[in-house]
């Protein structure tokens, strides 16, 4: 009987090792690597992404297409009659955000969960995506079946919750807030009627400066884009050495209301225990190219982010208080090498307003939706002049906004990409996300969640990842939604 049970337990321990042995066998050489192979590639490193929480929310996945991803912009595109070369173009950018996003996640994963991928690729972990990528990427090229369902599955999903909507009761709780988001619009448009020197001062004016640099006048700006867009689909992408130059032309000034360390301008890092934290040890701006579309061009946007430790509470029962804050600033050029429009969130998509350029206005919706704060235009801005944004002390909200000369006196500050934010190191060498899965800031909740809860933000309140951006409690309205900047401005003659 125990030698009939030794044998049973044998059996069951050689078909469990035979078992890891098949699913863990290698694939095959990179020059033989098949449809299969990838798909089976791919699947098991989202299996590990997800077992690991280390999934990136700044693009989303499409289902049924494992080596693509979408982002708002490029979905934009999917409803339209493409051209062979047009739809190629599409294509690559969906299997180039794949890839930066599957890299991201590589990167985060612990060393255990890396070392079993990478035994089971037995390649270059970049060699591998990015071949695999190309060899699904054909797939979808040659395929007029593929190319449809593509078309039609490319959708992210937008950035509300539609089942808290619908168990708050959103139809009816709506109209408890709306008094709430007009006072809040008040009080954000307030010092913009005063005069600068009539404003308040709740502690010691700190000016924040780009690094110096060699303004592009207008005209050397309408040329960078006109020499950019000569791609199928027309999108300006100007080289790192153009965008290095373009970011510099248009960097603000930052002068903050500064009370205490909340206030102080600085670097997101992970701590050994994976908690986020900002650093005021040293100034640095986030840069990040989005784009938007207006009528029939695709224009292009520089992105500005700054970090704050956190909003101080005005009073111990301050919903809005709490770890971390910051302020994103955007400037939309238009292809004659002025800014069409500037507009600003904070990072938890709170605070919307815009500032209109040169011959347009801001137009509001008429669909019942949020209305649109829009402080002041902003025109006149000349070679070596650069914007001031004067911002307060706790809320962050901006309190102006002027055209000034190159700044003295101020603390210089750095730039990094965007995408640091996705892949931060940690002291023990490892590297984790400043967002989690669903693109928020753990530490960053605030309790207006709980006030808010029925219009349909997950976590209102919390600092969130690009992509992930709802701006508006009453309707709903993305930051990343291409034709944002389109809804909300005309020519001042139209």
């Amino acid at each position: 009987m125990i030698a009939a049970l030794r044998h049973a337990a044998l059996v069951v321990v050689l078909a469990l090792l035979f078992q890891a042995c098949a699913e863990w066998q290698p694939l095959p050489p990179m020059s033989k690597m098949q449809t299969a192979d990838c798909e089976r590639l791919f699947g098991e490193m989202d299996q590990r992404v997800e077992e690991y929480h280390v999934a990136d929310a700044g693009t989303a996945r499409i289902a049924g297409f494992p080596g693509l991803r979408v982002n708002r912009f490029l979905a934009s595109f999917a409803n339209e009659n493409l051209t062979d070369k047009a739809y190629a173009a599409w294509l690559e950018r969906l299997r180039k955000l794949d890839e930066t996003a599957r890299l991201i996640e590589w990167r985060n994963l612990t060393p255990e969960a890396a070392a079993g991928l990478q035994t089971y690729f037995g390649a270059d972990i970049g060699t591998a995506l990015a071949m695999c990528g190309h060899i699904l990427a054909e797939q979808d090229l040659s395929s007029p079946d593929r190319r449809s369902q593509l078309l039609s599955a490319a959708q992210p999903p937008d950035a509300y919750s539609t089942w808290q909507r619908l168990f708050g009761l959103y139809f009816l709780s709506r109209w408890a807030i709306v008094e709430g988001v007009w006072r809040v619009q008040r009080e954000m448009r307030e010092p913009f009627i005063k005069a600068e020197q009539d404003q308040a001062l709740t502690g010691e004016l700190i000016r924040y400066a780009p690094p110096e640099a060699d303004a592009l006048d207008i005209a050397e700006v309408a040329k960078i884009l006109e020499q950019s867009v000569g791609n199928p689909l027309h999108i300006p992408e100007p080289s790192e050495l153009q965008l290095n130059q373009l970011f510099a032309s248009f960097a603000p000034i930052w002068t903050v209301d500064t009370a205490n360390d909340n206030d102080r301008i600085g670097t997101a890092h992970i701590d050994a225990e994976g908690k986020a934290y900002i650093d005021t040890n040293a100034s640095i701006v986030y840069r990040l190219v989005s784009h938007t579309r207006v009528g029939d061009q695709v224009l292009l946007q520089l992105n500005y982010l700054i970090w704050f430790p956190a909003r101080s509470p005005e009073s111990w029962m301050d919903i809005y208080a709490g770890p971390f804050d910051g302020l994103i600033w955007r400037v939309t050029l238009g292809m004659n090498g002025k800014p069409l429009a500037y507009d600003s969130i904070h990072p938890c998509g709170c605070y919307y307003q815009i500032f209109p350029g040169e011959g347009v206005r801001v137009v509001q919706p008429q669909d019942g939706s949020e209305p649109i704060l829009s402080p002041t235009p902003i025109t006149g801005l000349k070679p070596n002049e650069q914007l001031t944004i004067r911002i307060a002390s706790r809320t962050h909200f901006i309190r102006s906004v002027a055209v000034d000369g190159p700044a003295s006196g101020a603390i210089g500050y750095r730039w990094l990409d965007y995408d640091e934010l996705r892949s931060l190191p940690m002291p023990n060498g490892q590297h984790r996300s400043l967002f989690d899965k669903d693109g928020l800031v753990q530490g960053s909740e605030r309790p207006e969640r709980f006030l808010l809860w029925p219009m349909g933000v997950p976590s209102a309140g919390a600092m969130r990842q690009w992509g992930t951006h709802a701006i508006a409690f009453l309707g709903k309205r993305h930051f990343d939604d291409p034709r944002l900047i389109e809804k909300l401005i005309r020519p001042l003659w139209e």
